[in-house]
């Protein structure tokens, strides 16, 4: 594990494979860099695979004063860990839920750099809907206690972390037996337990508002735009904004899914980057060092 500073914020980041083109992970609200475990097993063929936190998701440190985060910040601080990371060399980045929010924001920022971005339910525009949509409701309303409360029953045992994906995938019976969703529970869960709900709400605030179609506009990167027809989180409308909107888009639509098509059904997650990353070839310069 390596980290990165940035006004006050310390991010932390960990190479998996080695190779010439790196392959930058991110994560979403909740997350942290353990959940791409599975995913990358499969994939850290293709080059550099790398995962990187996002601010206030532990391992990742806050400053004694943080109680608000910007949609231009969290770019900002991600912008620079990525540079920091792959110095001058171009990089692919895919990024899940709000993770794919920075992904795409990235994209906007380092034109020249990122050569390809994969959003998977990645969040365009605020707010969202289901359980997410609902905290933005109750801390709207000063309900942070039972948002507080809620949380900390999800992380009192992997079990009740686990029964919480009830409100992001599609078919749970299905989830509760596929063997990539076990993996990531399994590997994912003693980081969750250690994350902050505070940082967590400062996150959902933010969501709330957000709006990344303006900066998006014009956008010429190859993007492949991954959704869920039955997202219950980021409304699939917004993957198919980006496909009518960017010129370089490509939107799949997984049906009878979820919020987590990575992980409800991960073969054919797999074949479908495959083939788009075959179709949008990238020329390295040079090695980059591990």
């Amino acid at each position: 594990m390596q980290t990165f500073e940035y006004a006050g914020h310390t991010l932390t980041w960990e190479i998996h494979s080695p190779g010439e083109h790196t392959f930058v992970f991110l994560h979403g609200l909740y997350g942290a860099r353990s959940m791409w475990s599975a995913t990358i097993e499969r994939l850290r063929d293709l080059g550099r695979c790398v995962t990187l936190d996002l601010p206030g998701h532990y391992p990742a440190q806050t400053p004694p004063d943080y109680t608000r985060l910007s949609q231009e910040f969290l770019i900002d601080i991600e912008v620079e860990a990525i540079k920091h990371i792959c110095g001058d060399q171009p990089v692919t980045i895919i990024g899940h839920s709000t993770g794919g929010l920075v992904a795409l924001g990235v994209a906007a920022r380092l034109p020249q750099q990122v050569r390809r971005v994969i959003s998977i339910d990645g969040v365009v525009w605020g707010p969202l809907i289901g359980i997410i949509g609902t905290c933005q409701w109750m801390l709207r309303r000063r309900l942070s206690p039972v948002c507080r409360l809620l949380w900390w029953v999800s992380q009192q045992s992997s079990w009740s972390m686990f029964q919480g994906a009830r409100s992001y995938v599609y078919d749970f019976r299905r989830f509760a037996r596929n063997p990539v969703a076990l993996r990531i529970n399994r590997d994912w869960y003693p980081d969750y337990r250690r994350q902050s709900p505070a940082n967590w709400a400062i996150l959902i605030r933010m969501l709330e508002t957000c709006d990344m179609r303006p900066l998006l506009r014009g956008v010429a990167t190859p993007v492949l735009a991954i959704t869920g027809a039955n997202d219950p989180v980021v409304p699939p409308e917004q993957a198919h904004w980006l496909d009518n909107h960017l010129p370089n888009a490509t939107l799949r639509v997984f049906q009878h899914t979820g919020h987590a098509p990575q992980i409800e059904k991960p073969t054919e997650w797999e074949t479908i980057v495959r083939e788009w990353l075959a179709r949008h070839p990238v020329q390295t310069a040079a090695p980059v060092a591990t």
